[in-house]
């Protein structure tokens, strides 16, 4: 880990909890909004040619608490260290705007929605501030012959950042189907590609937004583990994605060190691995792969194991798999890897448990 940014962590450190008691504050909050103004999704009712899965209505606008609490989260980082972000404040800026036009994008879905054509407007509007800011793939690793890089041509990089930022946007959208499993994949991507970042001294930007996000996601799960209080909607899925596709190509702003493009790829990949079979299985049936349906890895899964919570904790042990793949691939050391690893278990695992424990108090009377 670099001296750079060792000198880093009180900012991100504050960031993580800033975020995860703020979005824990927000929650509340946002929930009892949502029901005055009945923005509730109703379980078990029609989507698509699919059905919801949760239990009951219950609000679905809560992105909003996590933007709250992320964009609070970065401000307070960034003022308790502004020497790490000095050279990405346009970047972070660009970044912060994307993030509350998706959940606004989002927001509105989630209460009147929108028609697919102009999400997917508004998608390719919110990567395009990344693109005009800077935030783009230049270059790649060549792991495969004498030059430390792989230069990417401008066309091609303008091209690629966009359909990198829209597809993870929509993967990740698809993968929120649980209760808890985006929530805590989103906490598990995030501190994996934490501990990738920590190790290059230009990535202080991306280690701020990684430790808030990681922490807006946790804050978030304490309320939406299965029994859900609250779920994400749109706005938080696109949100989230939307972050984590933009912080996984942050790293190639105008640096020096080459990217380690493999290592992201790996700890995102069960989301864009979700919307290909989704995909390949929609077109063969002959329906349009924008239109809902039970035929998502977690509901595959689902149907085979009879349990909903068994389901996501199983797929976040795979992304958690993913995530250590990832982290091997970068030449992460193996204390820091095995130190995220405990940290993200034992704060997944943290929050899950104070949830159940409101949940058998709720049942017991002790709760409103």
């Amino acid at each position: 880990m670099s001296p750079t940014l060792i000198a880093s962590l009180p900012g991100a450190s504050l960031a993580f909890f800033t975020a995860l008691v703020a979005v824990g504050w927000f929650v509340p909050r946002v929930r009892r909004f949502a029901l005055r103004i009945h923005a509730v999704q109703e379980g078990g009712g029609s989507h698509g040619k699919g059905v919801r899965m949760h239990v009951g209505a219950v609000p679905n606008i809560g992105g909003i608490a996590i933007l709250g609490g992320f964009l609070l989260a970065v401000l307070v980082g960034s003022l308790v260290a502004p020497a790490l972000i000095d050279p990405y404040r346009v970047q972070l800026l660009a970044i912060g705007l994307g993030a509350a036009l998706m959940a606004l994008v989002g927001f509105i879905d989630d209460m009147w929605e929108v028609p697919p054509a102009m999400r997917l407007a508004s998608q390719f509007v919110a990567a395009g501030i990344l693109v005009v800011n800077g935030v783009s793939i230049g270059f790649v690793t060549n792991y495969f012959g004498p030059s430390t890089y792989l230069f990417v041509p401008e066309l091609v990089s303008v091209l690629g950042t966009l359909l990198w930022v829209v597809g993870f946007t929509n993967a990740f959208n698809f993968i929120d189907g649980l209760d808890g499993l985006s929530s805590g994949i989103a906490a598990i991507s995030s501190m994996s590609l934490l501990a990738v970042a920590l190790q290059f001294p230009e990535r202080g930007a991306a280690v701020l937004l990684l430790a808030a996000l990681a922490g807006s996601a946790l804050g978030f799960l304490r309320h939406n583990f299965s029994p859900a209080k609250i779920i994400m909607g749109d706005s938080g899925a696109y949100l989230l994605g939307y972050v984590l596709a933009a912080v996984s190509v942050l790293g190639a702003l105008k640096v020096t060190a080459a990217v380690a493009v493999v290592a992201p790829i790996l700890v995102l990949a069960l989301p864009v691995v979700n919307i290909t079979q989704v995909t390949v299985r929609r077109l063969r049936r002959g329906s349009s792969p924008a239109e809902a349906s039970n035929d998502h890895i977690h509901d595959l899964l689902r149907a085979r194991s009879g349990s909903k919570r068994g389901t996501v904790i199983l797929l976040w042990i795979a992304t958690l798999a993913l995530g250590l793949v990832g982290m091997m691939l970068s030449n992460t050391p193996p204390v820091l890897t095995l130190l995220t690893l405990l940290v993200t278990v034992v704060m997944i695992g943290g929050v899950s448990l104070l949830r159940l424990a409101e949940v058998r108090r709720e049942r017991q009377g002790v709760l409103p």
